[in-house]
């Protein structure tokens, strides 16, 4: 069990640092399109901006719902940097969804030990 207890620790400390790294993007981008209110930006910033959020809320919604911040990260992030069109994009999309892929095989571990250990004690049981 301390296994998936480190796993969690390690999903949880890639969530803190993706979100204050794509963060700080988000702000920087935020301040430098949006500053001047009479030259907005076309409205295909707005849904690169609405998806890069997207992203950003997965990795604090992860925190609570490991299965549907995960899923608001990979959902997120694939919008995003499928959106921006960058040469880096598999990299980008790669590093960015770490902590929902760890947060996944979590469960999936922690499923396939609380079944096995049902299981288990059924099997006793009946002996």
């Amino acid at each position: 069990m301390t296994f998936i207890k480190a796993f969690h620790w390690i999903g949880r400390i890639t969530a803190v640092l993706l979100f204050l790294l794509w963060g700080a993007f988000f702000v920087e981008h935020l301040t430098e399109w949006f500053k001047d209110a009479a030259h907005l930006p076309p409205a295909s910033v707005f849904i690169k901006q609405f998806f890069h959020l997207l992203m950003l809320v997965g990795y604090l919604v992860v925190f609570k719902w490991k299965v549907a911040g995960s899923f608001i990260i990979i959902l997120g992030a694939l919008l995003f940097f499928g959106s921006i069109g960058v040469n880096a994009m598999i990299t980008f999309f790669t590093i960015s969804i770490i902590p929902a892929v760890i947060f996944l095989f979590v469960l999936y571990f922690e499923k396939k030990i609380l079944s096995t250990t049902s299981v288990d004690k059924v099997s006793q049981s009946k002996e």
